[in-house]
């Protein structure tokens, strides 16, 4: 009996959802875009994480899902950053400003504010997972390079 307990109890935090904020720099006219996955723990509600963005954007001062956005690496070139505050299962490694943005991936964000990812062997093979997507999909779904690993 109390095996299952135990077993039950790991499922239930084996699935247990965090909210994640999803920041995305997408070059100007073109597909090439980064993203990192930020998770702060004592944010537990998708509200908090939206006044949360709504507070860092207006103070251009992160308190909560601290990042910088370095425009000075930019040269030549414009981009703009996009907030997405989202749900999700899954597990990220820390994020840590770096310039290895080496690996793809297939993000997702839907109408219900559920983040999905899928790592991609590379950004072209993930553009081709994109254009296969139907039309409504491919609406909520992007190709973006980050510097984190998920977890099992």
């Amino acid at each position: 009996m109390l095996a299952l307990g135990l077993l039950g109890a790991l499922t239930t935090q084996a699935t247990e959802q965090r909210v994640y904020l999803v920041a995305t720099m997408q070059l100007d006219g073109s597909s090439l875009a980064q993203s990192i996955f930020l998770h702060e723990p004592d944010i537990t509600k998708l509200d908090g994480c939206i006044e949360a963005v709504r507070e860092g954007r207006r103070a251009r001062d992160w308190q909560k899902y601290h990042h910088v956005f370095r425009s000075d690496r930019l040269k030549g070139f414009s981009g703009h950053m996009q907030y997405r505050c989202a749900l999700s299962d899954l597990r990220f490694s820390v994020w840590r400003d770096g310039p290895r943005y080496n690996r793809p991936y297939l993000i997702s964000v839907d109408g219900q504010a559920m983040l999905s990812a899928a790592r991609t062997s590379s950004q072209a093979q993930c553009m081709a997972q994109l254009r296969a997507l139907p039309s409504s999909r491919q609406a909520q779904s992007f190709c973006a390079m980050s510097n984190q690993d998920l977890m099992p």
